[in-house]
């Protein structure tokens, strides 16, 4: 009969097999740096590490949201400042700014550019619709800002609410520009241009 064999005996071999590389994971970069810095580093140095990387992780992140929130309200400001090389000097008159507007747009659609042609036709019937006195116009107002705070009549708002609605995904670049979109803002200025004495 065999004898049996002791079972520290057992664990003890079962250890010494599963210490053999084969049965091992084997450690990261990252987790034989992390070795190599906890053998060489006390309880208090680590814990101010950990600080300073938390610190570090804080300021990342409020970059990161600083940079985004700077983006986004860039990319929500009106566009005046872009458009401004076809705008006349400060002073001149709403007419010439108005032809010069509705000028820049058939050359930025002449260009193929409908994106651009569409931001001066927006900005134009903005302007035409402030001298009329149906909207309170601010440059520095984004298009939501003008439909809350600028005091337009019930008309004008219904008609700005509709195209900020439709164009604002169009002038960011979150939806194609057709020809469509610029002919119809055309048509909405043309009245304005001919009442101004300009022409579309």
């Amino acid at each position: 009969m065999q004898a049996s064999i002791p079972a520290e005996a057992v664990r003890a071999g079962l250890a010494r097999v599963l210490e053999r590389a084969e049965f091992r994971e084997p450690e990261s970069l990252l987790q034989q740096f992390l070795d190599w810095l906890l053998e060489r580093l006390g309880a208090r140095e680590l814990t101010a590490l950990g600080d300073v990387f938390r610190v570090l992780l804080a300021l990342g992140a409020g970059a990161l949201l600083f940079y985004l929130i700077r983006r986004f309200a860039r990319a929500a400001r009106p566009r005046e400042g872009e458009l401004e090389p076809a705008l006349p000097a400060a002073g001149t008159s709403l007419q010439a700014r108005l032809a010069a507007l509705a000028a820049a747009a058939r050359d930025a659609r002449a260009r193929g550019d409908l994106r651009l042609a569409l931001r001066y036709l927006f900005l134009a019937l903005l302007l035409a619709l402030g001298g009329r006195g149906d909207l309170e116009f601010r440059p520095m107002w984004t298009n939501r800002e003008l439909l809350r705070r600028g005091h337009a009549s019930g008309e004008t708002r219904a008609l700005l609410e509709s195209l900020v609605r439709e164009l604002e995904p169009k002038e960011f670049g979150r939806a194609a520009v057709s020809a469509a979109d610029v002919e119809r803002l055309e048509r909405l200025l043309a009245p304005h241009l001919a009442s101004a004495g300009g022409t579309a």
